[in-house]
Parts: C-alpha cells; structure tokens; sequence
C-alpha cells in the first residue's frame, strides 16, 4: 500500500494528523516566530540543559538532551506538529497492510559531514549498528522493536522487514534518537561514540568540540540542503554555532537566562516556571510533552509492591492539589496515563483520585501495621521504599517531598536519591529499585509500552494488539484500555503531566516544532539587534 507522504487518507496515518491537531496550543505549526520578522544570519546559540552524557544520539532519549542533537543528525522522515508525517531524508514510503513491511525511497544528493553518501548501506549500517550493541542502546532498539532484516534493494531504496507489526515505527524513525548516523561513525563500539567527534550526521550543524560531560558545540555546514519539507528555511542553517552545556542548578541557569547570557533553557524550578510565564522578555512553552504522564513507575517485584492492594493504597495517599500547589502555576494534574497532548490520549481521570482515609484503611485490612518508628510493617518487610531517577528529575524534588510528606503520615517511608545516567542505568536493569520516575517523550502510544512492557501478560497482550492496528482510532481504543488497567493494577502512581519546558528568551526564534516538540534547529535565529 503506497503511504505518500503529503496524503493524510491512509489508514495508519489519517486519524493520527486530525487528533495531533490538539498539540497546536502555542500556534500553528508550533511557530514562534512573528511572521513579518525577517530571519538574520549569524550568531550562536547558547543552550543549556540539565545533562549532557554525550553527544551520541541514540543514547539519549530524553527531551532535554536531544533538542540540540536535531542539529546533527536527519531521520527518514519528520514528524510535524500538526501530527503529520512528511519527507526528509526519505521522499516517499511504503507501509503494508499490517505494519510488518516499510521501504523508503531516498532522496538523492545527500551526504554526510565527512564527505560519504547517505545512500541505503549507511541508513542500514546506522540502523544495524545500534541493534549490535543490545541493552546499550535499550530504549531505541524497543522502539525499532522485533525487526527481522534489512534489506536493499538498490542505492536509493531500504526495507525494513519485521518478525511481528509494528504500526509505531514510522514515527520511532522520525526522532533524533534514531537519526542517521555516517558509516564511519556506525562502525565504532558503543564507548567509542561517546567520545570526542565521533558522532557524524548528515545534519545542519556538524559537531566540532567536545567537552564530555560538560557539554559540547556544534558549527553550521555550509553545503547543507536538504531540510525537512516544512521547514521556512531550506538551506545553511541561519546560526553560527550552537554552544551546548550544563549548569547543575536550575536557579542559577534561571537567573543566567534572565540575564542575557543564556538563549534557551531546558526545565527550571517551579518558581521560576511561574515567573517566566508572566515575563515580557522570555517565553516558556507551557504545553505538556506528548507522552505519557509524571510519576513513579513501580517495581513489582519488591516485597510489598507485589500487591495491588498496596500500590492502589499508595496512589490513593497521594493528594495531586497538594503536590500542584508546590508545582508552578503551568503544571496540571494528571487525567491518564499519557499526557493530554498525546495523541492517543483518552480522559480517565475517575480512575485517578486521592483519599488518604480510604488509603489508610486499605492497608489495615491487608495487615501492614504500624511499627515502633512509624513504618508499617508484616512479615518482616517494612513498606519503606526507594524513589530513584536521574538528573533532569532534581528540580522535581520538592514536589517529592510533598508525596513523602503524605505518604509518612500513611506510614510509608519514601526515600529518593539522584544518580548519575550510568547509575540509574545499571539499577534499572538489574530490577534494584523499588519506583523510578518515569515519563516518555513520544507522540505516539510506544509511550507507555516503553515503561510497563513486561509487568503483566494482559497489558503485554494489549501492546502487542495495538503494534498490529494500522488504524488510527483502533489504536486509540486498545490505548485507552492499556492506560486503564496501567492505572486500576497502580503499575503507575501519576504526579502530574510531563511539563518539562523549554524557556527562551523572545529574542530566540523557534519557527518549526516537531510533533515531540522539538525545535528544528536550521531555521532558528537570534534577533540580538
């Protein structure tokens, strides 16, 4: 079945470009930019974000870190903010009938920073060389999901064959994360793209320092000319350089932004989320991100977890208006296990209601009672749990300390402790956790299946259902199901919607979003004068 690009009556594809209509709240395309202003030329963006690990796309997934990684590398197609999918590197595709099958047909001229050709070897090598490496790139080969080959017919054309369906991969290969890396960069070991300018693409701006874990700076390519189809500028990008870096605290990158000396923020502190969305001089995107919900994600295997009785108790213990009043005045209370901006989102918000009474009661009749310090206790377990998350996660301390505040007058002990992302990493593979904080960034229903996949075989089911639907509403229905049983098993204890917002100076001009709401970086311009 022929999927062009432009034409939005395909089966898989019609309902997702009306439903993502909704995430327009900011403008259409998500344009920032005044139309009558006239781009300028030149100067470097400077860009802060809460963790820089590395430069290499595919091990970064959150949101913060891969805003300025669009700069580097291309994917097959972009994923516009009205929901709709079109060309980029690819100029058309082909999706069969039940998702197991998608050949692109490349454009033609495209290269690499380093001179090679993006042709259908070097997307297969990028694709292949993340496959290789397994658990180190975790979450992008779940996205990929059950691939079976990848073939090439000729220069210009790729096929992707599948074992099982995948109706989410079309928008799994539009996200900087799985961008098109050059051969040469596709054939270094995991370590070795994590260091020094080893990461090549065929993007706007070329990777030209790198400072490690401080951060890193990326320089226009002056031979670029291949934009995404919607983009306003389809040539060089208008910037000079893009310095990336990270300030720890959140207050002092706040005050650097009010100051002049930063152009575009990632997260801030709740007070300052409010006092920027009063500014005249700085803008913050007040939308949630299109995924799924803030919260704590639970481990059912530690003792006390296992039972439903004890997670439905603890999400009923938790007092939302309580935890929003310490929140900034643009954070909302959560309505579903995805956030309102995905597309797939259904309004469950019954099923997500607090009543410490009840919570109290609940773990009476299954017998934790109080102990000398406070701490219910049976069977000599104590219901004293671990809260573990990275750094993108600290100006969320607060408002965790509110849910221990509740939870210690249940007679819950929660703990929480920032790690590092090697840290987190090894502890959330290894199961040595009890709740990790958790959202997904994906406009898409792959946003929950990457953080319950696994926990029980009638969700599994669930996800593997919708996978195989190619149609929008279909999808949407076997969503809504899996959101419900992810919050009445209290598999998730939702917070509030993932707000972790882009701040920017209104002399910064952000023109085209992606669906995730990304900023295109090729035609972003400072207007300094």
């Amino acid at each position: 079945m022929k999927r062009h690009p432009r034409r939005a009556g395909t089966a898989l594809l019609a309902g997702l470009v009306s439903a993502t209509l909704l995430l327009s709240a900011c403008g259409t395309g998500g344009s920032e930019a005044a139309g009558s202003e006239d781009p300028i030329q030149g100067g470097t963006l400077k860009y802060r974000s809460t963790n820089v690990q590395s430069a290499d796309p595919a091990a970064n997934t959150g949101y913060g870190p891969v805003v300025p990684l669009r700069g580097l590398v291309d994917s097959l197609v972009f994923n516009a903010y009205d929901g709709s999918f079109e060309p980029w590197l690819a100029t058309e595709w082909t999706v069969n009938e039940n998702a197991t099958r998608y050949e692109f047909t490349l454009r033609d001229g495209v290269t690499f920073s380093n001179g090679e050709v993006l042709d259908a070897a070097a997307v297969k090598a990028s694709f292949d060389a993340l496959r290789a490496q397994g658990a180190k790139y975790a979450v992008v080969n779940s996205w990929i999901g059950n691939l079976k080959e990848i073939t090439t017919p000729d220069a210009q054309t790729v096929v992707f064959d599948f074992n099982a369906p995948n109706s989410s991969f079309l928008q799994a290969v539009s996200t900087t994360s799985l961008g098109i890396v050059a051969p040469e960069t596709s054939a270094l070991s995991f370590d070795q793209r994590q260091e020094g300018l080893t990461i090549i693409g065929s993007g706007a701006f070329t990777l030209s320092e790198n400072n490690g874990d401080e951060g890193y700076v990326l320089t226009r390519r002056d031979d670029y000319a291949w934009a995404p189809a919607v983009a306003e500028n389809q040539g060089a990008a208008y910037l000079d350089t893009i310095e990336v870096f990270t300030t720890p605290d959140n207050s002092i990158a706040a005050a650097e932004l009010r100051a002049g000396n930063l152009d575009l923020l990632h997260n801030t502190e709740p007070a300052d989320k409010t006092d920027f969305a009063a500014s005249d001089e700085i803008t913050i995107r007040t939308e949630p991100l299109p995924g799924s919900a803030l919260g704590f994600v639970v481990n059912t295997d530690v003792p006390g977890l296992d039972d439903v009785e004890v997670r439905r108790a603890l999400a009923l213990g938790i007092d939302r208006d309580a935890v929003l009043e310490r929140a900034s005045t643009i954070d909302v209370a959560p309505t579903s296990a995805f956030t309102a901006s995905n597309p797939f989102y259904t309004d469950q918000a019954d099923l997500i209601s607090s009543d410490a009474k009840e919570a109290a009661q609940i773990l009476d009749d299954a017998g934790w009672e109080v102990g000398s310090d406070g701490v219910r206790e049976k069977d000599g377990n104590r219901l004293s749990f671990e809260l573990i998350y990275g750094a993108s996660t600290v100006s969320h301390e607060p408002n965790l300390a509110v849910v221990q505040s509740q939870w210690k007058d249940l007679g819950v002990e929660l703990k929480f402790n920032s790690l590092t992302p090697a840290e987190l990493n090894q502890r959330q593979i290894s199961g040595d956790y009890a709740l990790t904080w958790a959202s997904s960034t994906r406009p898409d229903t792959d946003a929950l299946r990457t953080n319950y996949k696994g926990l029980d075989p009638e969700l599994d089911a669930l996800f593997t259902e919708i996978l195989a639907e190619p149609d929008f509403e279909g999808r949407k229905s076997l969503a809504a199901e899996a959101s419900e049983l992810i919050l009445t098993e209290a598999y998730y204890l939702p917070l509030y919607d993932f707000i972790q917002p882009l701040a920017y100076r209104n002399t910064t001009k952000l023109p085209t979003f992606e669906a995730s709401h990304i900023p295109w970086l090729g035609d972003v311009w400072l207007d300094k004068a």
